[in-house]
């Protein structure tokens, strides 16, 4: 299973030109995908700004696609231990302690920063079309 970041899943949304379309092209893959509740509560913030109902749509529709990782007390430990060890950002490093606690295979980001701060076990998918 492979986690989508926030980065990723506005591109896939929200971009009309290379990076919407490297995202989509990738989302065809035969993988299962997953997010987390933070990944929404990020990606909604717009559409619930700007009242546009229609992107509001177009993310729930994508994010049915997807399954969602639960995340639990464990969750905010583990990410307060790699957050300690890294000095990454806090919404970062709960994406990571999500996709590691639920055994995701890797991150998929548009996030060169974050890819940077897992080692490679985050990957910007999107380095190429920069």
């Amino acid at each position: 299973m492979i986690y989508l970041d926030s980065a990723f899943c506005i591109y896939a949304v929200e971009d009309t030109h290379e990076r919407g379309e490297h995202a989509l092209a990738l989302f065809g893959q035969p993988e299962r995908f997953a997010v987390s509740p933070l990944v929404l509560l990020e990606c909604f913030v717009k559409p619930f700004r700007d009242a546009d109902v229609q992107l509001e749509d177009d993310y729930r529709h994508f994010f049915d696609q997807l399954t969602m990782l639960a995340m639990d007390m464990t969750t905010y430990e583990r990410a307060a231990r790699l957050r300690a060890s890294t000095q990454i950002r806090t919404p970062d490093a709960l994406h990571w302690a999500v996709a590691g606690q639920h055994d995701c295979a890797a991150i998929w980001t548009g996030d060169q920063r974050f890819a940077h701060a897992t080692n490679g076990y985050a990957v910007d998918v999107f380095a190429d079309e920069a």
